[in-house]
Parts: C-alpha cells; structure tokens; sequence
C-alpha cells in the first residue's frame, strides 16, 4: 500500500515549461549560443542540469549562467501556475494520510517566490537537490520511508532514475518536460497523462501500487 509520496515540482505539480524555456534561451544569447525551439529543449533538455550546459554551453561558468537565467527568470516565473489536477491529487493525498514530500532542482529562491502563490504543505521540502539519484536513499532514511510504501512522481527520465536508484515506485506524467518516448526508455512502472489519471487509478486500487502492465497499455 502507498504511504508516502515524493513529488517533482517542475512539470509536475506546476507548468514551468514556457518560461523556463525562454529564461534558458536567454542564457544562451547571453553566451552567443543559438536559441532552441520548445521542441528541440525538450528533446535535449536533461538533468543534473549543470551537465546540461557544460554540454550545450561548454567553457561558460556555470555560475555566470545561473547568474542570466535568474535575471530572464525573475520576471518569467510569476506566469507559472498549479497544472490541472495538481492540486486535486495532492488533497486527494493529504486526506488519504499519505505523506507528501517535494524532491526538486528548483533554486530556495525560485522555490520561495513560486510557492507563494502555489502552495502545497509538504510535509518536508528538499530542493536544490542537483542529482536526486544521489540523495535519494539518504532521504528514505532520514524520512523513515519504507521503499515499498513510496512512490516517486516526476517528468523526467531523472526522476524515474532516481526511483530505481532508492528501489521505490515509480510514476511518470506527461505534463511535463519528458516525451512518452523518453520516459519510457527510463522504464518507469507507471506513466499517466496527468495526476488526474494516477488519483482515479489509486482510488480504485485502494492506494495498493497499479499493475506495472498499465505503463504500456
């Protein structure tokens, strides 16, 4: 039975996709780099973001990068908003008991400004995290979160990783950044269209895990 949950904030539980898009092809005309059209970002876009740039930006400081993207990304991100059924799931969890947890790349700044206006009461909130993979069996221990009881919801092929990597439950969205396509080479357990669909399959199943089948039908 699902117990606790850890969400992806970007592509998940908010639409951040325009304008981080933007903000990041700002940095690359800062850094005389062509622009990407939305859909060649998505296609190449990747996580730990800093290795990323060291790839498409190559001899540029990460800093000096984050340095113009922040500037682009102050104004962008006050357009960002909840994805449709974002807030409905997370209720959904908060009265099934289930314990919520954010596990994100987001910068504290970003973080603090976004969820001001988009609140979710986490029960903890771990950002800036550069590689979950990393820190996610950390995590479990810290949280005392049974790998059995836990499921991951990202976008992203790192996010699906990052399950695997702390032997948890794993669900993929396609609001997100990440084609079906991509996710599916990440072998997540479960891919939905949105958390709409993971809430109605919860339900149903009485929050025990959905069968794996349901990834690829």
């Amino acid at each position: 039975m699902i117990r606790n949950v850890l969400f992806d904030w970007s592509g998940t539980l908010v639409n951040d996709l325009p304008a981080v898009w933007r903000a990041t092809n700002y940095t690359f005309t800062q850094s005389g780099r062509p622009e990407m059209s939305l859909e060649q970002f998505r296609a190449e876009f990747s996580l730990p973001f800093d290795e990323f740039y060291e790839r498409v930006t190559p001899g540029v400081p990460l800093e000096q990068l984050e340095e113009w993207y922040k500037h682009s990304f102050a104004d962008e991100q006050k357009s960002i908003e909840p994805l449709p059924h974002a807030r409905e799931f997370f209720d959904f969890c908060k009265s099934k008991k289930l314990r919520t947890f954010l596990l994100s790349t987001i910068h504290p700044d970003h973080y603090r400004e976004q969820s001001a206006r988009i609140a979710f009461d986490f029960d903890h909130a771990y950002v800036r995290v550069m590689d979950k993979r990393a820190r996610i069996i950390e995590i479990l221990a810290e949280q005392n979160l049974r790998a059995e009881e836990t499921v991951f919801i990202g976008d992203m092929q790192h996010d699906v990783e990052t399950a695997h990597a702390g032997g948890i439950h794993s669900c993929a969205v396609l609001t997100g950044y990440n084609t079906r396509e991509q996710l599916q080479l990440a072998e997540p357990e479960l891919i939905v269209e949105h958390l709409g669909e993971l809430k109605l399959l919860l339900e149903e199943s009485a929050l025990e895990w959905p069968a794996p089948v349901i990834a690829h039908e």
